[in-house]
């Protein structure tokens, strides 16, 4: 039987293993930056959009940002034409972010290099193996977020992107 201190010393496993795994993921992040170009916030928030026009307040809150790290990240994103604002049409004053053709396109590229950086790596995994690891990871996820959800009341669990990178 399982006891407090047991799941307590479980627990600190994990959140070293996190710790670990954040670092290293930050690390090829750089590393991808450096050969694809765009990663991090920009990134997310085309993912974001690839779901649907959104107010950047919503885009904050499916990254778990603050509005103004997205109102400074929109900006390149702008300029290179691959997201653009829309004004609403109940409100000409509102406006929503969208992603443009070229958006969509470049997403499409990342996603794919991003997979293809990381599908050799995890050739020798077994199929239920890493399918199991998924469903743990958005487990992980969602049970965290109910968290942040009482700390930071626009923080939300991103929509699963199943088979995309």
């Amino acid at each position: 039987m399982q006891t407090l201190d047991d799941r307590r010393e479980m627990t600190a496993g994990l959140l070293d293993s996190l710790g670990r795994l954040i670092r290293t993921s930050k690390a090829l992040r750089h590393q991808q930056t450096t050969q694809f170009g765009l990663t991090g916030t920009p990134f997310g928030i085309l993912k974001t959009l690839a779901q649907g026009d959104a107010r950047p307040g919503d885009v904050a809150g499916q990254l778990q940002i603050a509005p103004s790290v997205v109102s400074r990240a929109v900006v390149p994103l702008e300029q290179e034409q691959l997201v653009e604002r829309r004004t609403e049409t109940a409100d000409a004053r509102a406006w929503r972010l969208g992603l443009t053709e070229a958006g969509h396109r470049k997403l499409a590229e990342l996603r794919a290099e991003s997979v293809d950086t990381l599908a050799p790596l995890l050739a020798d995994w077994d199929s239920n193996d890493l399918a199991a690891l998924t469903d743990l990871m958005r487990r992980l996820e969602r049970t965290l977020c109910r968290q942040l959800d009482h700390v930071v009341p626009h923080a939300t669990t991103p929509p699963t992107n199943e088979g995309h990178a």
